[in-house]
């Protein structure tokens, strides 16, 4: 059975005339007649009642054009759908984060687009930056939002925005009504940081605080900054973390600006350089415009 002969069929049921379903298959009649023909042979069923001189469907016919049009409708679905996926249209983006980076303003970003792209469904994952990178080398997931820029040469990475870091303190710390703070003034506290092994960005945060002359007294190490606003407002001490934690942070805690030279934190869209899917594409493309970006992303290769 030929998706043609259900269309010629369909048409034929609906108008009941030879002629006029000629005209709307753009055809003309023997070669219809020799569709349904070959049609309810394949059935082995009559589907037209051809006994007198206006055309009607018989028993069968009733049933099978119900059948007919449901397998023409999921036909038709079906080959949008394929074209909406090689369109980037459908289909699923994989995105490995971390929750810090999606209350810095990922999480805004990835709303927006799923809003104007509905049939594209959004899955992310939060892993640390270690894993991330492990993870878009896999293939298991399609892109990273990460802090730092990864080595492997497979992969691609394109700057996406960048935040300062503030001083994160308890409301009862002796500078909690200060409008900033430097790195030096917290030197006689207890730390709360990100073990300095788990990534570059968090290497990075370590190198700022002995930058200030100082090694810092650490009470606990974290491998997630969003994890440190809890242990510090628990008393374990201070941190320094992305501003953007403080969206949706509550408790005694108050973010300080870090002045004179306040610490900047980048995050890097990373990607397979050699995957071409279409949803993918789609995602990238979206991202670097509500970014600014322009069409190549000002994409580096590792």
């Amino acid at each position: 059975m030929r998706v043609r002969q259900l269309q010629c069929f369909v048409v034929l049921a609906e108008e009941l005339n030879f002629t006029r379903a000629a005209r709307r298959l753009n055809m003309s009649q023997p070669p219809l007649s020799t569709q349904i023909q070959t049609l309810e042979r394949e059935l082995g069923a009559e589907l037209l009642d051809r006994s007198s001189r206006k055309v009607s469907l018989t028993r069968a016919g009733q049933a099978f054009w119900r059948r007919a049009k449901n397998m023409l409708d999921q036909y038709e679905r079906s080959i949008e759908e394929i074209r909406e996926i090689e369109r980037g249209q459908d289909g699923t983006v994989e995105i490995g984060t971390t929750g810090s980076i999606l209350r810095g303003g990922l999480s805004e970003l990835l709303a927006g687009f799923a809003a104007t792209h509905p049939k594209i469904t959004l899955r992310i994952h939060e892993q640390s930056p270690a894993a991330q990178i492990t993870e878009v080398l896999s293939r298991r997931t399609d892109v990273s939002f990460n802090r730092s820029v990864p080595r492997d040469h497979e992969l691609a990475y394109e700057y996406a925005w960048q935040e300062e870091l503030v001083a994160l303190l308890r409301t009862d710390h002796r500078f909690a009504e200060r409008s900033e703070i430097s790195i030096d003034d917290l030197r006689e506290d207890h730390h709360v940081v990100l073990r300095p092994d788990s990534s570059d960005f968090a290497a990075y945060v370590m190198s700022h605080i002995i930058s200030a002359g100082f090694r810092p007294r650490i009470s606990q190490q974290v491998t997630d900054a969003q994890s440190i606003p809890s242990l510090v407002a628990a008393g374990f001490g201070v941190g320094i973390v992305p501003a953007g934690i403080a969206k949706l942070t509550s408790g005694p805690l108050v973010f300080l600006p870090i002045r004179p030279d306040p610490p900047i934190s980048a995050v890097y869209i990373v990607y397979h350089h050699q995957d071409q899917a279409p949803s993918l594409q789609l995602f990238l493309s979206e991202l670097r415009n509500r970014l600014g970006r322009g069409p190549d992303g000002m994409s580096h290769m590792s």
